[in-house]
């Protein structure tokens, strides 16, 4: 909300680092001290980061800290590996873990530095992706016939749980303040939709136009949805869905070959856009970022 970005870029030796963008344009180069990369950034408590990075053998962990450092390395207990993917302003951390069987599971790093492990009842794998200012956290998990759901844990860590159509076997979830859940599913056809579960859990899905990929990046606080949608081939452009479910096509100028990519990845609370987009000609293949503003 206070307009910093947290992202990724990719070095000139062909590994990724993290960066902060502060609102006056400056950037910070976020990499954990001797790691091989430093992948997800977020923003946690107050004036801090959390992130994950790989070592020398190839696993990863998670840390946190200030963004200039120094930083906390953290694991969940009995893990070959620990990677988070969401925090929240209260310095809560989500992630998943592999153990040593490479099965996968959930955790909840609270501010305190406790760990919680997240586990759906009856579930074979558990994968959190998101989690909101409360403390509740989003994901999607698998029973014991591997059929894919989604999930809603609460702050106090009761489930809510529900299912994608019959054959979906690939989601990705995202939760606001409000409890809206918003993401997309598809199965080995590769026909991506998107959807809308309200906080009395109602599903509503929907597709942009007659593209056969909708995907889903992020819902705010007001329920506006950000994502891209295109072919399996081709043009890829981005979109604003509003909350009454009119959309907006987002478009970077110049990025309209059929190379090109224009890729939302989040919307905050005043609706200000970032993302990323690649206008692919012979002499240019390089990805940046971008800001959108004045999109409602």
């Amino acid at each position: 909300s206070s307009g910093r970005i947290v992202g990724l870029a990719f070095h000139q030796d062909q590994t990724y680092g993290g960066f902060v963008r502060n609102t006056d344009g400056s950037i910070v180069w976020v990499n954990y001290p001797g790691a091989l990369e430093t992948d997800w950034l977020g923003f946690a408590a107050a004036g801090q980061i959390a992130g994950r990075y790989m070592d020398s053998a190839y696993l990863e962990h998670g840390f946190f800290g200030p963004v200039s450092g120094p930083y906390t390395r953290f694991d969940v207990a009995g893990a070959n590996q620990t990677s988070p993917v969401g925090s929240n302003s209260a310095g809560q951390i989500i992630g998943y873990w592999m153990d040593s069987a490479n099965v996968l599971h959930g955790f909840l790093r609270n501010a305190d530095g406790s760990i919680v492990t997240l586990a759906v009842p009856g579930s074979k794998t558990t994968d959190p992706e998101d989690i909101n200012t409360s403390g509740q956290v989003a994901g999607v998990y698998t029973d014991q016939s591997n059929a894919l759901h989604g999930f809603i844990r609460s702050a106090a860590g009761a489930y809510t749980t529900y299912s994608f159509p019959a054959g979906k076997t690939n989601a990705s979830v995202s939760i606001n303040d409000a409890g809206e859940v918003a993401g997309y599913y598809y199965g080995s056809d590769y026909v991506f939709t998107g959807f809308v579960r309200d906080t009395n859990g109602t599903i509503t899905t929907f597709t942009i136009g007659p593209a056969t990929r909708t995907s889903v990046a992020q819902i705010n606080q007001g329920g506006s949805v950000v994502g891209g949608y295109g072919g399996t081939r081709g043009l890829r452009r981005g979109y604003l869905r509003r909350p009454d479910g009119t959309t907006v096509s987002l478009e970077y100028p110049g990025a309209n070959t059929i190379t090109s990519t224009t890729t939302p990845s989040a919307i905050n609370q005043s609706g200000v856009i970032i993302g990323y987009y690649q206008i692919n000609t012979t002499n240019n293949t390089v990805v940046h970022g971008f800001i959108l503003t004045g999109v409602q």
